[in-house]
Protein backbone atom coordinates (compact mmCIF):
# COMPACT_ATOMS: atom_id res chain seq x y z
CA UNK A 1 0.00 0.00 0.00
CA UNK A 2 1.69 3.33 -1.16
CA UNK A 3 -1.30 5.56 0.33
CA UNK A 4 -1.45 5.73 3.92
CA UNK A 5 -3.96 7.90 4.45
CA UNK A 6 -7.01 7.39 6.56
CA UNK A 7 -10.49 6.54 4.32
CA UNK A 8 -13.61 4.68 4.86
CA UNK A 9 -16.84 3.98 3.73
CA UNK A 10 -19.63 2.91 5.96
CA UNK A 11 -23.33 1.60 4.28
CA UNK A 12 -25.82 0.11 6.17
CA UNK A 13 -28.54 -3.39 4.74
CA UNK A 14 -31.18 -3.09 7.22
CA UNK A 15 -33.15 -5.48 6.72
CA UNK A 16 -29.82 -7.98 7.97
CA UNK A 17 -29.53 -5.87 10.26
CA UNK A 18 -25.81 -5.24 8.69
CA UNK A 19 -23.27 -2.41 9.06
CA UNK A 20 -20.52 -2.76 6.29
CA UNK A 21 -17.63 -1.08 6.57
CA UNK A 22 -13.85 -0.58 4.26
CA UNK A 23 -11.44 0.59 5.72
CA UNK A 24 -7.92 1.90 4.76
CA UNK A 25 -4.55 3.40 5.99
CA UNK A 26 -3.08 4.35 8.81
CA UNK A 27 -5.36 6.35 11.57
CA UNK A 28 -4.35 7.89 14.72
CA UNK A 29 -7.43 8.65 17.94
CA UNK A 30 -9.07 11.98 15.77
CA UNK A 31 -9.09 10.23 12.66
CA UNK A 32 -11.09 6.87 13.87
CA UNK A 33 -13.57 9.18 15.86
CA UNK A 34 -14.93 10.64 12.41
CA UNK A 35 -15.31 6.91 11.35
CA UNK A 36 -16.75 5.84 14.88
CA UNK A 37 -19.45 8.59 14.66
CA UNK A 38 -20.63 7.38 11.36
CA UNK A 39 -20.82 3.47 12.69
CA UNK A 40 -22.86 4.74 15.19
CA UNK A 41 -24.93 6.94 13.18
CA UNK A 42 -25.48 4.23 10.45
CA UNK A 43 -26.44 1.83 13.48
CA UNK A 44 -28.78 4.25 15.39
CA UNK A 45 -31.75 2.12 13.48
CA UNK A 46 -30.93 -0.83 15.19
CA UNK A 47 -30.03 0.01 18.45
CA UNK A 48 -33.73 2.46 18.49
CA UNK A 49 -35.01 -1.00 17.53
CA UNK A 50 -32.82 -2.78 20.23
CA UNK A 51 -31.97 -5.45 16.86
CA UNK A 52 -28.66 -7.40 16.89
CA UNK A 53 -25.86 -5.67 14.60
CA UNK A 54 -23.38 -7.46 12.87
CA UNK A 55 -20.92 -5.46 11.02
CA UNK A 56 -18.43 -6.79 7.63
CA UNK A 57 -15.43 -4.91 7.57
CA UNK A 58 -12.81 -4.79 4.65
CA UNK A 59 -9.32 -4.42 5.85
CA UNK A 60 -8.14 -4.91 2.23
CA UNK A 61 -5.34 -1.60 2.70
CA UNK A 62 -5.42 -1.06 6.37
CA UNK A 63 -2.48 -1.42 8.34
CA UNK A 64 -1.33 -2.05 12.18
CA UNK A 65 -1.86 0.53 14.21
CA UNK A 66 -0.65 2.77 16.85
CA UNK A 67 -1.19 1.97 20.75
CA UNK A 68 -3.51 5.00 21.40
CA UNK A 69 -5.60 3.92 18.40
CA UNK A 70 -6.15 0.54 18.89
CA UNK A 71 -7.34 1.31 22.48
CA UNK A 72 -9.69 3.58 20.85
CA UNK A 73 -10.70 0.52 18.44
CA UNK A 74 -11.28 -1.57 21.61
CA UNK A 75 -13.22 1.05 23.67
CA UNK A 76 -15.64 1.58 20.78
CA UNK A 77 -16.16 -2.32 19.83
CA UNK A 78 -16.75 -3.02 23.73
CA UNK A 79 -19.13 0.12 23.72
CA UNK A 80 -21.03 -1.52 20.81
CA UNK A 81 -21.64 -4.81 22.17
CA UNK A 82 -23.91 -2.91 24.71
CA UNK A 83 -25.89 -1.69 21.87
CA UNK A 84 -26.21 -4.89 20.16
CA UNK A 85 -23.11 -6.06 18.35
CA UNK A 86 -22.82 -9.78 17.66
CA UNK A 87 -20.63 -10.41 15.35
CA UNK A 88 -17.91 -8.66 13.11
CA UNK A 89 -16.35 -10.76 10.11
CA UNK A 90 -12.84 -8.98 8.82
CA UNK A 91 -11.77 -10.04 5.22
CA UNK A 92 -8.49 -9.12 3.35
CA UNK A 93 -6.42 -8.14 6.61
CA UNK A 94 -2.96 -8.53 6.71
CA UNK A 95 -1.19 -11.33 8.93
CA UNK A 96 -0.07 -8.04 11.11
CA UNK A 97 -3.64 -6.56 11.27
CA UNK A 98 -4.93 -9.75 12.40
CA UNK A 99 -2.49 -10.54 15.05
CA UNK A 100 -3.40 -7.11 16.15
CA UNK A 101 -6.86 -6.91 15.83
CA UNK A 102 -7.24 -10.36 17.86
CA UNK A 103 -5.53 -9.03 20.84
CA UNK A 104 -7.35 -5.97 20.98
CA UNK A 105 -11.23 -7.76 20.58
CA UNK A 106 -10.77 -10.39 22.78
CA UNK A 107 -14.17 -11.00 24.24
CA UNK A 108 -15.97 -9.93 21.02
CA UNK A 109 -17.16 -12.51 18.43
CA UNK A 110 -14.49 -11.64 15.62
CA UNK A 111 -13.51 -13.67 12.51
CA UNK A 112 -11.29 -13.15 9.81
CA UNK A 113 -11.25 -14.07 6.24
CA UNK A 114 -9.50 -13.85 2.67
CA UNK A 115 -12.48 -13.21 0.82
CA UNK A 116 -15.77 -10.88 1.43
CA UNK A 117 -18.07 -14.11 0.17
CA UNK A 118 -16.73 -16.36 3.25
CA UNK A 119 -16.70 -13.33 5.65
CA UNK A 120 -20.92 -12.86 4.74
CA UNK A 121 -21.79 -16.70 5.33
CA UNK A 122 -19.97 -16.75 8.45
CA UNK A 123 -21.76 -13.40 9.44
CA UNK A 124 -24.88 -14.55 8.60
CA UNK A 125 -24.84 -18.27 9.58
CA UNK A 126 -27.37 -19.90 11.83
CA UNK A 127 -29.48 -16.29 12.11
CA UNK A 128 -32.34 -15.07 10.65
CA UNK A 129 -33.09 -11.14 10.16
CA UNK A 130 -34.65 -9.30 13.07
CA UNK A 131 -38.22 -8.73 13.03
CA UNK A 132 -37.91 -4.86 13.37
CA UNK A 133 -35.67 -4.79 10.91
CA UNK A 134 -37.51 -5.51 8.05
Amino acid sequence: MENLDPIYKVSLLKQQCETHSMLSGFWNVETIQAYFDEVNEVSMPFVKDRSPIYALVDFTDFVAQDRDTTAAIRDHLLTAQKFGLKRVAIFGASTLVRTQYRRLSQGVNVEFFETKAEALNWLRENREPHASAA
